[in-house]
């Protein structure tokens, strides 16, 4: 069997029986994600921040919307937190009703995952009216961060032109070589776009025993495989090199799909997760790239415990 402790979370006023490697705090466990963040949001904020601003296709505003969009993320999953609680009339300290749930870790993962050029009001609307509605029902039931992001592409489908690509992305034609997505020349989130930093913090979580390594192993390999194996077939390798460091897909596989709460935990069970996430990326992805992968984490998501049991009945 898969060794494992069970951590008991106190989340949105009750308590969940969560198992997960690990006897770490909430607090640290999102303090740990974070840290893991930070050489990506310097990444973030100097392509679709510093370099729009020097470039003058952005304006000050423009200039530090890229830490907007994670402080604002962050701060409203803390203010969730905190009223829930607070209308619970939960008699802890105002910084342990902060960090009661995931939710600030949820809001920079949302934050980071969105397109630069999203409008910052239904990005702050969206987020709240999830996280809040998440906490009044049993939150362990679907990814957070994967709807949010979700929603937030759906509606600016409908409203704009949405796009990954910043201004002086859109202002520019660029053939990009496998050291251009490696350095964060390609397209993505806010924060997502930088392969190289991608995999370091991937090595980095992996070391961590609250990390479910398995399932990000397991998504990420799979839908490279069936990239490869489709890009190929069409003779296309630009095609599999777009698909795979574009869009924010590796950074979803990498921290969003293998929520603590929201995925399974048992040894096969996670990699099946995995390898269902990356399977239902891939299909979704041939059809539309941009939501293709929450879609997929979403999905899996709400089937999390079945693949648990049934993974120790079949692969006893």
């Amino acid at each position: 069997m898969y060794a494992q402790l069970r951590l008991i979370l106190k989340v949105g006023g009750q308590m969940n029986n969560i198992y997960i490697r690990s006897k770490h705090s909430i607090k640290r466990i999102t303090l740990t994600f974070l840290v893991t963040l930070i050489p990506l949001i310097i990444a973030g904020f100097y392509k679709n921040g510093i370099k729009l601003y020097n470039e003058n296709l952005v304006d000050i505003y423009g200039l530090f919307k890229p830490l907007i969009f994670i402080l604002i993320g962050f701060f409203v999953g803390v203010i969730v937190n905190i009223l829930y609680l607070t209308f619970k009339k939960e008699k802890i300290n105002l910084l342990e009703k902060a960090f009661s749930s995931f939710h600030p870790l949820y809001g920079v993962l949302v934050g980071a995952s969105i397109s630069i050029n999203a409008n910052i009001y239904v990005f702050i609307i969206v987020t709240f009216i999830i996280f809040l509605i998440s906490k009044l029902f049993k939150e362990s039931k679907i990814n957070i961060p994967a709807l949010s992001i979700l929603l937030i592409i759906i509606i600016l489908k409908f409203t704009s032109n949405f796009t990954y690509l910043n201004p002086y992305e859109i202002s520019r034609t660029f053939d990009l070589t496998l050291l251009d997505y490696f350095i964060g020349r390609g397209t993505g989130g806010v924060i997502t776009s930088h392969g190289f930093l991608l995999i370091f913090s991937l090595l980095v979580l992996s070391t961590q025993k609250f990390y479910k390594k398995n399932i990000s192993y397991g998504s990420i390999i799979t839908f490279i495989s069936l990239i490869v194996i489709y890009g190929l077939y069409k003779e296309n390798s630009k095609f599999i090199l777009e698909s795979i460091f574009t869009n924010g897909i590796l950074f979803a596989f990498i921290y969003i799909a293998p929520s603590i709460i929201t995925s399974s935990y048992t040894k096969y069970g996670t990699l099946i997760y995995g390898i269902l996430v990356g399977i239902i990326t891939f299909v979704i992805y041939l059809f539309d790239p941009y939501i293709s992968v929450y879609i997929g984490v979403l999905i899996v998501s709400l089937f999390h415990k079945k693949l648990d049991k049934y993974s120790r009945k079949w692969l006893k």
